[in-house]
C-alpha cells in the first residue's frame, strides 16, 4: 500500500513512527486546505505562507498528540486556527511597537469606496470579519468561508453547536455595525 492509498490514520501512525515518508504525505495531502484557511484567515498571501509553513513545523513537533478522537482534519483545522492566532498576536505587538516608535496611529478598517465592485466589497467584508473578536471570527470563517456546518465548526472550536450559532449571531450583528460604520466614512 503507498502513501496515497493510506488513510490519514494510518500516515499519522507512520509519521508518529518516525516514517518521513508518512509525514511527507500526510502533508502534502492537507497543505491546500493549511495555505487555503491561512490565507482566509490572514487576507494576505505572504502571511498565508508563513502561517502555512509553521503549521507544517508545528504538525511536525505534535503530530503525536493527535488522539484519533476526531477526524485528522478537525484536529489539523485547530493547529491551524491556533498558528494563525499566533501569527496576528505577533503581527499586533510588532505594529504596536512601531505605532509607539513613530508615534502613528495603528491600522484601522480600510476604508472602502462608495463604489466599490463586487470582488472589493468581499474582500472589505473579510477584512471586516478579521477584525471581529477571536471566536466570533473563527465561527464566521469555518462556517462561511469553509462551508463547514455548525456541528464541524464547534468540534473544531471545542464548544457546542449553540456557541457557534451565538458566535455567528453576535458577528453578523458586529459586522453590520462595522460594515456601515465604514460606508459613512
Amino acid at each position: 500500500m503507498n502513501a496515497n492509498e493510506d488513510s490519514d490514520g494510518q500516515l499519522v501512525q507512520r509519521a508518529v513512527a518516525g516514517d518521513r515518508s508518512g509525514f511527507a504525505a500526510l502533508v502534502s495531502r492537507h497543505y491546500d486546505m493549511i495555505f487555503r484557511v491561512a490565507w482566509k484567515w490572514s487576507g494576505n498571501r505572504e502571511d498565508a505562507e508563513d502561517i502555512a509553513q509553521d503549521v507544517c513545523i508545528r504538525l511536525g513537533r505534535s503530530i503525536a498528540s493527535y488522539g484519533g478522537n476526531a477526524r485528522f482534519t478537525t484536529w489539523l483545522y485547530q493547529v491551524v486556527l491556533n498558528a494563525t492566532r499566533d501569527h496576528h498576536r505577533k503581527q499586533q505587538a510588532t505594529r504596536r511597537k512601531l505605532a509607539e516608535f513613530s508615534n502613528e496611529p495603528t491600522h484601522t478598517l480600510a476604508h472602502a469606496a462608495s463604489e466599490e465592485s463586487d470582488e472589493d466589497a468581499l474582500t472589505n467584508l473579510w477584512q471586516a470579519v478579521r477584525t471581529l473578536p477571536a471566536r466570533q471570527c473563527d465561527a464566521i470563517m469555518l462556517v462561511f468561508g469553509e462551508e463547514l456546518t455548525h456541528s464541524e465548526a464547534a468540534k473544531i472550536m471545542g464548544c457546542a453547536e449553540g456557541t457557534v450559532s451565538s458566535n455567528i449571531h453576535d458577528a453578523k450583528k458586529r459586522l453590520k455595525s462595522l460594515l456601515v460604520q465604514e460606508a459613512s466614512i
